[in-house]
């Protein structure tokens, strides 16, 4: 059985377990994204030493994670559009994918804390005047931590005790990585944050640390740089 195939099986008959599975593959294209754009730095810095021929397993990489990339795509669409994607009888199992640039929109536009970021994509965020550049939620949540470190060191370090900052089953912030199915280090610090989490929940952890940080909500301002919400 062809992956397409199953994720549309899954999709009909278990729609409910098709969304969870689609929300991680979601989840696991961002980390690869993420990890291009780190081989892309990579690439540059020997670039930059002539190193040439030592570019090469990169972009080699690089060239073949964005062909799974797109093979994660497909299956994410199988498990999550209806039947208006469909074209050709039964026996027809050939998906037409829907454009994904006509669901870009306007990267200027604010949003705020209080949306659903649900199937969205970020551009950047805005905290306390000044803008930072993003491509995916867990890069907000690491840029968000970076910025809150820098602000208070010992209040962002109070986090790893704080049980308000804690998952429901494991912690957000720790010493120890293996506390975290995902972590991220915080720069020029111990701490490690998890980073396994859908938008919509860093959303929120976000929102908790404004608060532990007394900053307004007001004062952090989200922009998308995709919307694909009208495909669910």
């Amino acid at each position: 059985m062809e992956l397409l195939e199953l994720a549309e099986l899954i999709r009909n008959y278990y729609p409910d377990k098709a969304k969870e599975i689609s929300a991680t593959l979601e989840l696991l294209g961002d980390i690869m994204e993420d990890t291009r754009e780190e081989i892309k730095q990579r690439i540059m810095l020997l670039f930059d030493k002539g190193l040439h021929e030592d570019m090469i397993p990169y972009n080699q990489l690089a060239a073949a994670m964005l062909i799974y990339m797109q093979r994660l795509q497909e299956i994410q669409a199988a498990l999550e559009l209806g039947e208006q994607f469909r074209v050709g009888t039964e026996k027809d199992k050939k998906l037409r994918l829907p454009d994904y640039k006509a669901y870009e929109v306007d990267p200027e536009l604010v949003h705020t804390l209080q949306e659903s970021f649900t199937h969205t994509r970020p551009a950047a965020f805005e905290l306390m005047n000044q803008r930072f550049e993003v491509k995916t939620w867990h890069e907000m949540l690491i840029k968000t931590c970076e910025f809150l470190f820098d602000l208070d060191q010992e209040r962002f370090v109070s986090f790893q005790y704080d049980s308000e900052m804690r998952g429901r089953k494991k912690k957000i912030f720790t010493t120890n990585p293996l506390d975290n199915r995902k972590p991220h280090r915080i720069k020029d610090s111990e701490i490690f944050v998890e980073t396994n989490l859908s938008a919509n929940s860093i959303r929120d952890l976000i929102i908790k640390m404004l608060q532990k940080y007394n900053i307004k909500l007001s004062d952090f301002k989200v922009f998308l740089r995709a919307d694909y919400s009208s495909l669910h």
